[in-house]
């Protein structure tokens, strides 16, 4: 993905974006309405009159002005809902969720739509035939208001909810897995081992999310380098941490255009980082083990996703060529996959028996599934089950936390 390409899709996924389009659809339908009208044939079977339209146009008007209002008070609360209750991380999932975004962006079209044909009426700008377009018009954004009503009654039930929360996140993790499954290291080689070279700092302090590989290729066959990225999307960049390591002759100039091709952020993104959606999940159990929200039920619910997400993805190397030769990437290490999640959710859930077992149970899963994963599953169950001794006091709980890690020590396990 191009660095134009992915700044695009963090445009599209801003709450504004899409209400913003849809206002100016409902213009430009004005103006095509207005436009159309000079086509149609002098004599018209049919006619509709500038005070029938205006007064449905004023109905559209002075009500959705009030939709969108509530509309919009429902989703911030939803969204403070959301970040009081599982995390603040998950919260840009919410606001870029597509559905929700269409709902509001239809009120608000509508309504801009509605003022703006009302002007262009008591101002006498349509003809007979453009006040009938007019109106077939309007009858088309009706249906489409009822529409978007009837769909966010559905939305509004669920948005927000430490359920819908986290499959959101599920959503988004397994989506960045898929995407590194199509494009095994970003089209890049898989480096094997340590890199060599001189270093390329970030300019900025913040979290890499995005780098262009098309552009540093270019540039490696422009000025015969060897690439090695350091800092995959998700890592923290700064001025004492390298991006690259480049073998080859560099100068200033070339310096700067290889930091150009990273996207430093102040946060990290779900797209081409599935590690963060990993460490989401983590904080949602995390924060229900509190002892002020105390819901063991919820990071009992998130153990199952990860266990899911991580058996789900596709942990194969790819064998073609890479696209990128001239660029290496450093996978994804299997113990930062397994401690993303789980760690957290030991460390907190130490004390809970129920919590303790179940995930120990998913990581029984993950070690005989996943063979990647296996070592790193089995050494996060070691922790969880030394952390476990220490929280736990009754003798029950600490039979019952023996039966479930005897697979740690099993015949057979490393």
């Amino acid at each position: 993905m191009s660095q134009i390409a992915f700044q695009f899709r963090q445009l599209v996924q801003r709450m504004w974006f899409l209400p913003a389009a849809f206002s100016l659809v409902a213009v430009l339908t004005i103006f095509i309405a207005y436009g159309l009208a000079r086509f149609a044939p002098e004599k018209l079977p049919f006619t509709m009159p500038s005070d029938g339209v205006v007064s449905i146009l004023s109905i559209l008007a002075s009500s959705l002005l009030t939709v969108a209002v509530f509309a919009l008070s429902t989703m911030v609360s939803a969204l403070s809902t959301a970040s009081a209750s599982t995390t603040p991380r998950a919260v840009p999932l919410i606001v870029g969720d597509r559905s929700a975004q269409t709902s509001i962006s239809v009120f608000i079209g509508a309504f801009l739509f509605a003022i703006v044909g009302i002007i262009g009426l008591n101002a006498g700008f349509y003809s007979e035939a453009g006040r009938l377009f007019l109106f077939l018009v309007t009858l088309g954004v009706v249906l489409l208001v009822v529409a978007a009503l009837i769909r966010w009654i559905g939305q509004i039930s669920a948005i927000g909810r430490v359920q819908e929360t986290i499959d959101r996140v599920e959503y988004a993790t397994t989506s960045a897995f898929e995407a590194l499954s199509a494009e095994a290291c970003f089209d890049c080689a898989p480096q094997r081992v340590e890199p060599r070279g001189a270093t390329v700092m970030a300019e900025t302090i913040g979290y890499v999310q995005h780098f262009d590989a098309s552009q540093l290729q270019q540039l490696a066959e422009e000025h015969d380098l060897t690439v090695a990225v350091t800092a995959r999307p998700g890592a923290y960049a700064g001025p004492d941490r390298p991006l690259l390591r480049v073998e080859g002759k560099l100068d200033d100039e070339l310096r700067r255009k290889l930091a150009e091709c990273f996207t430093v952020g102040d946060t990290r993104t779900f797209d081409s980082d599935p590690r963060f959606g990993l460490v989401v999940m983590g904080e949602i159990a995390s924060k229900a083990l509190s002892p002020g929200i105390n819901d063991p039920g919820t990071a009992i619910d998130v153990i199952g996703t990860l266990v899911r997400v991580l058996h789900e993805r596709d942990g194969a190397a790819a064998d073609e060529a890479p696209k990128y030769d001239r660029i290496s990437v450093p996978p994804l290490r299997p113990h930062d996959l397994v401690e993303d999640g789980f760690r957290p959710i030991a460390r907190d859930g130490a004390g809970v028996i129920e919590v303790v077992q179940r995930l120990l149970a998913g990581l029984e899963t993950i070690a005989a599934t996943c063979p990647d994963l296996a070592e790193a599953a089995l050494e996060m169950a070691r922790d969880a089950t030394e952390r476990a001794r220490t929280g736990l006091t009754a003798s029950s709980d600490l039979r019952a936390l023996e039966a479930a890690a005897a697979f740690v020590d099993a015949p057979g396990r490393a």
